[in-house]
């Protein structure tokens, strides 16, 4: 296929001077570079710096360390449990372990890297389509209830956007997804040994701890219900931010190509704020999600140059590459796609 072979003819053209001025093999070249190790660094030096005055209890870190929280997971979490951190796998596997922000990194595999890249908006083979169907409804897939009404209201987005981490990936989809070996019914899951079960449990109670319980031993009830609770909303709020708008819109949510892989990863994807630092740092870099979906064992930082290319590739072959402005933008192409599926369809 002359549109793969140009794709492959990228990578390769990209990374081959890279490792030959290294003396490294084109998989490392493909991993983090010491200058994004120093951004991840960095950032988590800004997060580990706010919490002294987080645990004291001041008002401002409560919304800084959580957004901070987010910054950091997002450069280096998501990448680590896509293998393209480092070519070690320890380093891949236990970054995202010591620092479980969004989901317990077992149920990120399947959900994520096993689903939702495989099957990008596919009816029922995406599990991603399917976390919260009786409150939002994304994708036809979904069979429409008098709840979707008033789906694309901002306080109900807010809601849904403000429990989706905590209780729901946190909790509810790795409670359900243990219960019965399968996540949102479409992703099979292994049976975990005992003792590996006992360990997955504990850690998800060590989650709950760190996020919820620790502010009622510190402080007086009412300011440790509000410090339980909107930090991990302001976390919430930041990933859901990040991640909905890159694949839920008119243009993505219902794009296929059934004749090619690598077409269908980029229509249903969109990229935005490309050439924007404040989108590429504060998303983590998913504001390049078409080349993540593309080439997702690449480090992000490699994406921006890479999508000059892929750019070209597509408008050479004709193939649809969604691009939003920035924030703004992207959000309001999500909130129109919310506004149209709320609608009860003709024929369900």
């Amino acid at each position: 296929d002359k549109f793969v072979m140009d794709l492959k003819e990228l990578v390769n053209d990209y990374f081959t001077p890279i490792a030959k001025k290294h003396g490294i093999t084109l998989n490392q070249a493909a991993k983090a570079t010491p200058g994004r190790w120093i951004t991840i660094l960095f950032f988590s030096a800004a997060f580990f710096g706010t919490l002294p005055w987080y645990v004291r209890g001041n008002w401002a870190c409560m919304f800084i360390t959580p957004a901070l929280a987010w910054v950091m997971g997002a450069n280096f979490w998501h990448d680590g449990l896509h293998f393209s951190l480092s070519t070690d796998w320890r380093v891949n596997a236990w970054l995202p372990y010591l620092f479980p922000f969004f989901s317990s990194p077992w149920m990120w595999y399947h959900e994520h890297v096993i689903g939702h890249h495989a099957y990008p908006n596919v009816d029922h083979k995406d599990p991603d389509l399917a976390h919260a169907p009786q409150l939002m409804r994304e994708h036809r897939s979904i069979k429409w209830k008098p709840t979707h009404v008033g789906q694309s209201r901002w306080r109900h987005m807010l809601f849904v956007w403000s429990v989706a981490v905590g209780i729901g990936l946190q909790l509810l989809n790795d409670a359900k997804t243990n219960m019965k070996l399968s996540y949102n019914n479409v992703v099979p899951c292994a049976s975990l040994s005992k003792p590996r079960i006992i360990a997955h449990i504990l850690g998800r109670m060590g989650y709950f701890a760190l996020m919820h319980m620790w502010p009622y031993f510190l402080f007086p009830l009412w300011k440790a219900m509000i410090w339980a609770t909107l930090p991990g909303i302001v976390l919430s709020v930041c990933f859901m931010a990040n991640t909905q708008i890159n694949h839920l819109t008119d243009m993505c949510a219902h794009a296929s190509d059934s004749t090619n892989f690598y077409k269908h990863q980029i229509v249903t994807a969109q990229n935005f704020g490309n050439g924007s630092l404040f989108c590429y740092y504060f998303s983590g870099g998913l504001n390049y999600q078409i080349e993540h979906h593309l080439f997702p064992n690449i480090n992000h930082c490699h994406l921006p140059e890479l999508a000059k290319g892929v750019k070209r590739i597509c408008k050479k072959h004709g193939v649809p590459y969604n691009h939003a402005a920035g924030y703004r933008d992207a959000m309001k192409r999500h909130a129109a796609h919310t506004l149209e599926m709320e609608k009860k369809p003709v024929i369900e």
